[in-house]
């Protein structure tokens, strides 16, 4: 009898550690990661913070890149590589800054 109850509790265990990798457990957690990195939080992790700063500067390199590339490349309208860098840079420079800790917005 007792090794029924460890495989029964050996199953239940796979099943708890899989459950985020199926379907509506997945979007959960796609939801939560967007809102941490667009929201920040008031405390975040060190993993948090570490992949915050990555996205942030992925986001802010290739806008860079965008305004650099008129520069070697011959294009009839290069004012475009801006129209789309500008955002990029933004963008990133907001999820870089959800990397580090704040105050909650009612605390002085």
């Amino acid at each position: 009898m007792g090794n029924g109850r460890k495989l029964d509790e050996f199953i239940d265990e796979s099943r708890a550690s899989q459950r985020n990798i199926v379907f509506p457990d997945t979007v959960r957690n796609g939801r939560s990661v967007d809102v941490f990195l667009w929201h920040g939080s008031p405390n975040p992790s060190l993993v948090q913070r570490i992949g915050a700063w990555m996205f942030g500067l992925t986001f802010i390199v290739i806008g860079l890149s965008f305004f650099g590339a008129p520069f070697v490349t011959d294009r009839d309208y290069p004012w475009i590589f801006a129209v789309i860098g500008i955002p990029c840079v933004l963008v990133g420079m907001k999820i870089f800054r959800n990397g580090f800790p704040r105050r909650p917005r009612g605390e002085n």
